[in-house]
């Protein structure tokens, strides 16, 4: 049997499952451009080839310690152009003192102040993690010019962040996405009812569809403007709420208000879907769906007795039952309900999601409203943070020392009816929300 757990404070619609323990070289060379990805550099990995061209028995160790100063400068010369792109940055000015305190370091190295390698490179890495952990994150409107006066219950975008994609009733949406600013180059249609849900492909030109006519639909790209339509795929019996894709991309998962999880084969270049099986152990609306990172363990839950189902992967192309599990994981939910207004937090322990009461996160209270379903929980590494659309509100949450979190920016709405996502790349946020009529636009800049 899976393992199932029950919340019992109100009904959870909105879920995230992630790991933790991301490696901090990621989390900091990810956030920045593709070129400073490329050079890297270890002081000791020069030092190392100067000795070894050494005799070590008849070494000088001021002509040694000259050799050192000239190829951590050599470096030094080449770096100090890249990190040019920091002086935008609050945090240009703490790199930049990394880099002269090293420049130091090897003015004053003698052979009694050599410390191993792995404790420097350490502390170095904590100096790199405080840098990206002290900076918040603030939103800063850009555009709300683009109206829309009927409902968006989904917007998603492709891997380079320059095509968006929303929903209209029955019609899909393609825009250019520049700076912030959006234009609209294509209305795709294909539907007979509401679409519901999207999900882009990270590798391919390409989109799934999800909607109340029960069917599911593949999009591929020809041009610019041209895009063509599947066959409308129907294992559900009623309304497609919610689908999510696996990392390589070949498998689909759907969730629907027939109380079931459908799994699905995809084939991008052929812009096909085959079904495989169906996950049926819910009572209730499946409404939300995640994978864990390693994708050993789906993660689903549903309306009315607060279920949340987590299916563990048994055998290839099945999910099967609970076993065991070796990563620290975290799942984040949002409740649905008016009285209770919190992101709750559960870790993995001993093989059991148990809720840590230390970490919940209060949001702000309304106990007039419920909580829409649509706008994911969204976590994005490489930025550290967390976008929880709550009621009326954007929450922008980022982890601080110790797992804890923060909540360091939010924007009021003024209305429960806000569908939205961020870029890839987490640097702006797009909503559509029902009392302006239309699309907002915030950059997420580090302050």
């Amino acid at each position: 049997m899976p393992n199932i757990f029950e919340i019992d404070s109100c009904v959870v619609k909105k879920i995230f499952f992630r790991n933790i323990g991301t490696c901090i070289d990621s989390r900091f060379c990810q956030h920045y451009p593709k070129n400073l990805q490329c050079s890297q550099y270890s002081f000791y990995e020069e030092l190392e080839i100067i000795i070894l061209k050494q005799n070590k028995t008849n070494t000088n160790q001021q002509i040694l310690l000259q050799e050192i100063q000239k190829t951590n400068h050599c470096w030094s010369s080449k770096l100090n152009p890249k990190l040019e792109y920091f002086n935008q940055l609050v945090e240009y000015n703490k790199c930049k003192e990394l880099l002269q305190n090293i420049e130091f370091g090897s003015k004053t190295f003698t052979q009694d102040e050599q410390q191993p390698q792995t404790k420097i490179e350490f502390q170095q890495q904590q100096n790199l993690q405080s840098v990206l952990y002290e900076s918040e994150i603030k939103l800063k409107l850009i555009d709300q010019s683009v109206k829309q006066s009927v409902q968006c219950n989904a917007i998603v975008f492709d891997s380079s962040g320059q095509i968006m994609v929303s929903t209209e009733k029955k019609s899909i949406k393609v825009w250019k996405f520049l700076n912030g600013k959006i234009e609209q180059i294509k209305t795709l249609q294909g539907h007979t009812e509401w679409i519901q849900c999207l999900v882009y492909s990270k590798k391919q030109n390409s989109f799934i569809s999800g909607a109340s006519d029960n069917t599911i639909r593949c999009w591929k790209q020809l041009d610019s403007s041209d895009w063509i339509n599947s066959e409308p795929y129907q294992q559900h019996t009623k309304v497609v709420i919610c689908i999510i894709l696996n990392s390589n991309e070949d498998l689909l998962f759907s969730g629907s208000f027939d109380k079931s999880i459908k799994v699905w084969k995809v084939d991008f270049k052929q812009n096909i879907l085959t079904y495989m099986y169906s996950l049926d152990k819910h009572n209730h609306y499946v409404t939300a769906l995640s994978l864990n990172q390693s994708e050993t363990q789906l993660v689903s839950c549903a309306t009315d007795n607060n279920q949340i189902i987590i299916w563990e992967r048994r055998e290839q192309d099945k999910l099967w039952a609970q076993g065991e599990v070796y990563q620290k994981q975290l799942i984040y939910l949002v409740t649905g309900g008016k009285e209770i207004d919190k992101l709750y937090i559960f870790e993995l322990k001993e093989g059991v999601f148990q809720e840590n009461l230390d970490k919940t996160i209060q949001l702000i209270a309304n106990n007039q409203i419920f909580d829409e379903r649509c706008f994911p929980i969204i976590y994005n590494k490489e930025r550290n943070l967390i976008v929880v659309r709550h009621k009326t509100n954007i929450y922008i949450i980022t982890e601080i020392n110790d797992d804890k979190f923060k909540i360091v920016d939010q924007l009021n709405c003024d209305t429960e009816d806000v569908y939205g996502t961020i870029t890839n790349n987490g640097q702006y946020l797009v909503y559509w929300d029902i009392k302006t009529e239309g699309y907002s636009t915030y950059e997420l800049l580090n302050k």
